[in-house]
């Protein structure tokens, strides 16, 4: 008898004695027919180092205006080429996560409650306007440079983006809660993310705030922290909730908010408390026609594949990105920009100063090899012998002659069996067939694990269990 296995999401059991779900670690699903099923795994690109900048990131982007990639990493402002070396300058205040809006004329940083602009003329400077305050989040808006310092929201005068007028002063009322960051909106608006709520603010050229609040769009949702959001097709990805639940991950729109977040994400989260979370960044980026939202949380980065849940579900949207080798490592990469020179997406790191691109040919990290891991769910298959796995895979790219892979299965949720290795393939042997054979008696359940330690990259389709 044949059976058909799921790797896109598998079982385990908890020690809160629970069943949870087992996700992914550093694979992704992929939505296309194939073999007869609807998606394959495949491993998430490896990171090849570009540059040094010397101290861990802080934020980047690409700035379309001035045709330059910018970064903040330590203390230092950088214009990074497309060999990923950096030009210092300017200096900043040090400290966690920068906000770094641009107008047409400068480049602006937020960075620990002090506010920076640069252009190539002029150089870099701090503004030292006294009404300034300590800003934490920006947004650039119809010539304005649109501020909060978590109480307040104020903006630049419109002829001089270093000027702040104390008249240009006002708050988001729509909840008595702290205003933690900005955005805008792909229909020019600004919205003001509190801790439990989304107000939405026009320009009207009005004297003094030159804003009016839309009192129609406000939402009672908001994020845990300045950088809890992010903005992909319309939409924002947060990381926050509602006053009466507890934190989790969401998508809000106009009028609507939708929760994202399985059972299994929301226990992740909640090992953490909303102090802990509150310094959390949340980044979108799209590539080869996928839509990934990355949640970097204190110890794990958590990536959901909106493209999958929009095709199966958002149950099977989630995978953890990871650096470690034998053991969970939280995933170095961060701060994705898009340099338009390489058409690359480049990465700062969070332990270090190295300059990344993503590459779709490596697994690897900066040159270290990084696990990763599929689980099945849990299979009924009382008094039977596991006789056979096959699995379809795509192998003789892997030119590193480390293409091993560990297969072991579980039949209580917990302990593991011995490890059998089958190779995925070796270079240019591109007719390899992957079957293990004779993998024991089955009494009651099991579910099976797939891991790896690979430098080159893998894939996974269909898969088929023979047992009787």
């Amino acid at each position: 008898m044949q059976s058909a296995l799921n790797l896109i999401k598998g079982d385990k059991v908890g020690s809160e004695t629970d069943y949870r779900d087992a996700l992914p670690v550093n694979m992704v699903a992929i939505p296309r027919d194939i073999f007869g099923v609807k998606g394959y795994m495949l491993q998430y690109p490896g990171l090849k180092q570009i540059g040094d900048l010397g101290a861990v990131s802080r934020g980047g982007l690409w700035n379309e205006r001035f045709k330059d990639l910018y970064r903040v990493n330590g203390d230092g402002f950088y214009s990074v080429d497309e060999d990923g070396n950096g030009t210092l300058l300017g200096s900043v205040t040090d400290g966690g996560t920068v906000s770094m809006p641009y107008s047409f004329e400068t480049q602006g940083v937020v960075a620990s409650g002090n506010f920076y602009l640069y252009n190539p003329t002029d150089g870099f400077s701090q503004v030292t306007d006294s009404d300034l305050g300590n800003p934490i989040d920006c947004v650039w808006i119809n010539g304005y440079y649109f501020f909060t310092d978590g109480e307040f929201i104020y903006h630049t005068d419109i002829d001089d983006e270093s000027s702040i007028s104390p008249l240009k002063y006002a708050t988001a009322e729509f909840m008595p809660d702290d205003s933690l960051g900005l955005a805008k909106t792909q229909d020019n608006k600004v919205v003001v993310f509190g801790r439990y709520s989304m107000e939405y603010f026009i320009d009207q050229a009005s004297t003094d705030f030159a804003f009016r609040r839309i009192e129609s769009r406000a939402i009672k949702i908001g994020i845990v922290g300045t950088h809890c959001k992010a903005e992909s097709g319309g939409k924002f990805f947060i990381l926050g909730g509602r006053k009466e639940e507890s934190i989790s991950c969401h998508t809000a729109g106009v009028g609507s908010v939708q929760k994202i977040a399985t059972r299994e994400i929301d226990k992740i989260i909640g090992q953490y408390n909303e102090s802990q979370l509150s310094n959390s960044v949340v980044e979108a980026y799209s590539e080869d026609g996928m839509s990934y939202v990355i949640f970097h949380l204190p110890n794990e980065t958590l990536l959901f594949n909106e493209t999958i849940a929009l095709t199966f579900g958002i149950g099977q949207a989630w995978t953890v990105l990871d650096s470690g080798q034998n053991d969970p490592v939280n995933y170095k990469g961060i701060h994705y920009a898009n340099d338009v020179r390489t058409s690359k997406w480049t990465l700062g790191n969070k332990t270090s100063g190295l300059i990344s691109e993503l590459d779709d040919k490596l697994a690897e990290q900066n040159g270290q090899v990084v696990r990763w891991l599929l689980y099945t769910p849990f299979y009924y298959f009382e008094s039977s012998s596991i006789d056979e796995i096959e699995i379809e895979i795509l192998p003789g790219f892997n030119d590193q002659g480390d293409a091993s892979v560990f297969i072991s299965q579980t039949q209580n949720g917990v302990t593991d069996s011995q490890q059998y290795i089958e190779m995925y393939g070796t270079p240019n042997n591109y007719g390899n067939r992957f079957i293990v054979r004779r993998m024991g008696y089955v009494s009651d359940w099991v579910g099976f694990k797939l891991r790896g330690l690979t430098s080159s990259r893998m894939a996974f389709s269909r898969a088929l269990i023979t047992h009787g």
